[in-house]
């Protein structure tokens, strides 16, 4: 099992290019770009909003400008806009994604009339010099941030940013797309406004950074999606039979007595027991969870057997030689094949990230003697796999603190965390694909171009997630044992499958662009606004689910991406 990196990482290239999310004023200056998906999935400039007669697009407000009244006869491109004449109304446009703040520019693109500049504004004649040339800002420093819409000039070019860039990233190298060239600028003009940057104040203290977390977490997907991962601190008395379990372990208990547990798993190594399996379960309530209305009880089969069924693929013995079917062989492994704790199998490190400064100075790896860091290969039930992985897990099981399975990532292999790994993969969503536990508990609900492209919810579908095993043309060993073993254990439980679409072979992945599972659940850095964060499907180090009632998560991107300390 291997989770999908939880940075994603662009090219410089293709950043530069048309970086999503991101804003540019056209060459013209009339129209105020917003890059997006276009309608056949590739990343384009798209008009959001049009200047009107008399004013000019300006990425230091988002919108539209008065346009400088006096222009010189010898340059062909519309001057660069100010920010001397800022009309203060609203962007309405439905256009526009909403992010931590309403974006300054004209109400409406058809009707905006010049802004009149104010008496400390200097006229908008003066920002050109005698070449026809605007004035350059102030001089771009290699030790200093700046916020968006700071403009500075580097070898005789304005530049403008369009978010928050950091000291070191150069206007010219524009590594991350965030720079705009401005053009040609006369350092005799006079300095346009704009280029003081520096780091951005700190605009917000803890608690006014957690309401304003509060204020855009309440879509109803995201709810629906932390209540599957809510956890449960108090499982050190779950034990089986007791009275006082919780209600999803006393679900279980009834469906996988003691004995069922047996007889599933003959050929599991002793580190995994029944006693770990329920407190795992009682950690996750949202696993076997009460649905109104519906069959809870059958729901909970249908996601034990999937859950075992991938148990026994990842962790099973396949022995065909043995009378005891290859569905009933799993959990005999605790570790992945050839790797050991004092490993030096290059093959067994999963550590390739800790090398990442953006992810290590979140989830520091442990220092160890394989590539300088610790190993992280598969571990538990579910082969937890990767750095990447095993910092957010770490952080979910303590308390917030990812360096515990960093450090000690043997911890997933040898204590109960070795089935509560396993849950954990279960009902966490990667976007863009939905969590196993929405696929079967059907609270995913596919687009049309999921279920075009074979994804339902099926099982099929849950193989797809783990590794993409159904994306080729022909099913697959490994997929067919897969629907084998699920077969095998919804007929033990009294369930039948006759209605299920099994077909796997030839599904199509899921992608960002058509999928439903494309969820706004991280947590990154504004591209508009200093000290603030926004949601966003795509996976960041910082995940929503994991908020928990201080938005902690919030918090620390904020903390993270602007460098300061919310008190």
């Amino acid at each position: 099992m291997k989770l999908v990196a939880v940075i994603a990482l662009q090219t410089a290239a293709v950043l530069a290019a048309c970086p999503y999310g991101s804003y540019q004023c056209d060459a013209s200056q009339k129209y105020l770009q917003l890059c997006s998906y276009d309608s056949t999935s590739q990343l384009s400039w798209t008009n959001i909003n049009t200047c009107a007669d008399g004013t000019v697009c300006s990425l230091a407000v988002y919108g539209c400008v008065a346009a400088p009244t006096s222009l010189a006869p010898s340059s062909s491109k519309p001057p660069s806009p100010t920010t001397s004449a800022v009309n203060s109304s609203k962007l309405t446009s439905s256009s526009v994604p909403q992010t931590s703040s309403a974006i300054k520019t004209s109400a409406t693109s058809a009707t905006t009339s010049p802004a009149k500049p104010s008496s400390s504004s200097a006229a908008p004649t003066s920002t050109t010099s005698s070449s026809g040339l605007p004035g350059c800002a102030s001089p771009w420093s290699s030790s200093q941030s700046y916020p968006s819409g700071s403009t500075v000039s580097l070898n005789k070019i304005n530049y403008s940013a369009k978010w928050y860039e950091n000291a070191g990233a150069s206007p010219a190298v524009n590594a991350d797309g965030g720079w705009v060239n401005q053009g040609p600028c006369d350092p005799s003009g006079p300095t346009p406004s704009g280029g003081d940057g520096g780091k951005p104040p700190i605009a917000t203290n803890l608690a006014q950074a957690r309401e304003y977390a509060a204020s855009l977490s309440k879509d109803p997907t995201l709810q629906m999606l932390k209540n599957q991962a809510r956890t449960n601190l108090n499982v050190d008395g779950v034990s089986p039979g007791n009275p006082a379990n919780p209600a999803n372990v006393k679900r279980v208990e009834a469906i996988v007595t003691r004995a069922k547990w047996d007889y599933y798993f003959s050929f599991a190594d002793p580190v995994y027991t029944y006693a770990n399996f329920l407190k795992s379960v009682a950690f996750f309530p949202g696993f076997c969870d009460t649905y109104p209305g519906k069959d809870s009880d059958a729901i909970c089969k249908k996601l034990l057997a999937t859950m075992f069924a991938h148990f026994a693929q990842e962790t099973g013995a396949h022995d065909g030689r043995n009378p005891i079917p290859e569905w009933r062989q799993s959990l005999a492994y605790v570790r992945e094949l050839s790797c050991t704790e004092n490993n030096t199998i290059s093959g067994c490190y999963y550590n390739n990230d800790c090398g990442n400064p953006a992810f290590n100075k979140v989830f520091p790896c442990g220092k160890g003697p394989n590539n300088g860091y610790l190993s992280y290969f598969g571990r538990g039930a579910h082969q937890l796999s990767y750095s990447f992985n095993y910092g957010p897990f770490s952080l979910v099981m303590f308390n917030g603190d990812p360096t515990v399975l960093l450090n000690n990532p043997s911890l997933v292999a040898d204590t109960w965390l070795n089935m509560a790994s396993a849950i954990f993969f279960f009902i966490y969503p990667q976007p863009p694909k939905p969590s196993m536990l929405g696929v079967i508990d059907g609270t995913w609900v596919p687009s049309a171009a999921d279920i075009a492209a074979g994804r339902t919810n099926d099982f099929p579908s849950t193989i797809q997630i783990i590794n993409g095993e159904c994306a080729g043309s022909s099913t697959s060993n490994a997929a067919q044992n897969r629907i084998n073993y699920y077969k095998a254990f919804m007929q033990d439980m009294g369930l039948s499958t006759s209605t299920d679409n099994l077909k796997c072979a030839g599904m199509g992945r899921f992608d960002s662009s058509s999928s439903s599972g494309s969820y706004k659940m991280y947590w990154t850095g504004s591209y508009l606004n200093q000290n603030e964060c926004q949601l966003v499907s795509y996976q960041t180090n910082f995940n929503a689910l994991m908020d928990g009632l201080s938005y902690n998560e919030y918090v620390k991107c904020v903390e993270f991406t602007f460098n300061i300390k919310l008190q």
